[in-house]
């Protein structure tokens, strides 16, 4: 099947406060494009700007191949934001909170009954339609914003991270059904395992966008594991491990690199348990937006950020 690969979303010289030049975005149907940067880079800002929340400084968010402004009445109805798990009334249900929706969506009550039934089951809240929402955990608060995001299904989702693990499979129909999915999140660990680009984010701009698999692979080359010992374990014996490198000491024990994360665990069990040692911590960090820009985006080098490739449009 021919996935379509039409331009959902796309800027025109668009221009956060902060940017220095102007911010090219472009969305694709059926597909998921992913903001990395926290609240000192101009994703969460930008997020907002494309979901029509927020006035870009100069230029224009434009929708579909009629090129409908986002802030616009009609641009508002092809486009969804969710900021984060929602808040509701006290004793308002889940049941009744997407009553409510579908109602605001203009609804009628037969239509109602049965796509909020339908959207509840999808959404994994089927079991929790009675619940007072107040009760729910971030996780439910989330994606009952989701599912009301959904009413109706729009051309465009805007979503603020982190998201629940739950949301990935549902991007993923929701990419399946040919919406464009654009995700903002402020740490590698965030981005959704179904994403196909990642914008990596500075304060003034996009320096780089990434496959998936490249960011993977950068991440793969950059992420330190550190590991603490009881007793502690000396360096010399530490330094010993086949295939790390680059050792630094932490409180208990060390971090460093490794290639290949499996082969670096079992060294690891092994050499403690040679030097009668426990591991009493483990942890896998992953590197920081500023150290993989460093790594991908060296400071001398100007780099186009492509945002698809020819064979994404079918050419």
């Amino acid at each position: 099947m021919t996935r379509d690969s039409s331009v959902l979303l796309r800027t025109e010289d668009l221009r956060t406060s902060d940017s220095a030049d102007p911010v090219e975005i472009a969305a694709l149907a059926s597909s998921m494009l992913v903001l990395l940067g926290g609240h000192d880079t101009i994703a969460p800002r930008l997020a907002a700007m494309i979901a029509g929340v927020d006035r870009p400084s100069s230029g224009r968010v434009l929708l579909g191949e009629d090129l409908i402004d986002v802030r616009s009445r009609e641009g508002r109805k092809l486009v969804r934001m969710i900021s984060g798990p929602i808040d509701s009334p006290r004793e308002l249900t889940v049941g009744g909170h997407l009553g409510l929706s579908a109602a605001a969506a203009g609804l009628s009550r037969r239509e109602s009954t049965d796509i909020v039934s339908q959207l509840a089951a999808w959404c994994g809240l089927n079991g929790q339609m009675d619940c007072p929402v107040e009760i729910l955990d971030r996780d439910d608060r989330y994606i009952l914003g989701f599912a009301s995001a959904c009413l109706p299904m729009p051309m465009v989702m805007v979503l603020q991270g982190p998201l629940p693990i739950r949301m990935h499979q549902l991007l993923s129909d929701l990419c399946d059904g040919g919406c464009a999915v654009l995700v903002c999140v402020d740490g590698v660990e965030f981005v959704p395992r179904n994403a196909e680009r990642v914008a990596l984010c500075t304060a003034t701009g996009i320096p780089a966008v990434l496959r998936l698999q490249e960011l993977t692979e950068a991440c793969t080359a950059l992420r330190r594991i550190s590991a603490r010992f009881l007793p502690a374990l000396p360096r010399v014996v530490m330094e010993s491990l086949a295939g790390a490198r680059d050792f630094l000491a932490i409180e208990g024990g060390y971090s460093f690199h490794h290639v290949n994360l499996s082969t670096a665990v079992n060294n690891l069990v092994n050499l403690a348990r040679a030097n009668s040692r426990t591991i009493v911590g483990l942890e896998m960090i992953p590197p920081s937006l500023n150290e993989l820009l460093d790594f991908l985006v060296p400071e001398d080098d100007e780099i186009e950020a492509d945002l698809f490739c020819p064979e994404d449009l079918g050419s």
